[in-house]
């Protein structure tokens, strides 16, 4: 290989870095406000009781 083929392997493995790192960190954030919406969900039904 030579150094081109080599540094744009890099590239395109740093961008599959970025973008799995960008989705699972989403994907964290949705499920930390799900977890809050049932959290207050829970709430708004224990006080209307």
């Amino acid at each position: 290989m030579d150094q081109r083929a080599i540094l744009d392997h890099q590239f395109v493995i740093a961008a599959y870095i970025v973008t799995w790192a960008l989705q699972l960190g989403y994907l964290t954030w949705l499920g930390i406000k799900w977890r809050s919406e049932k959290r207050q969900a829970a709430r708004r039904e224990h006080d209307a009781s």
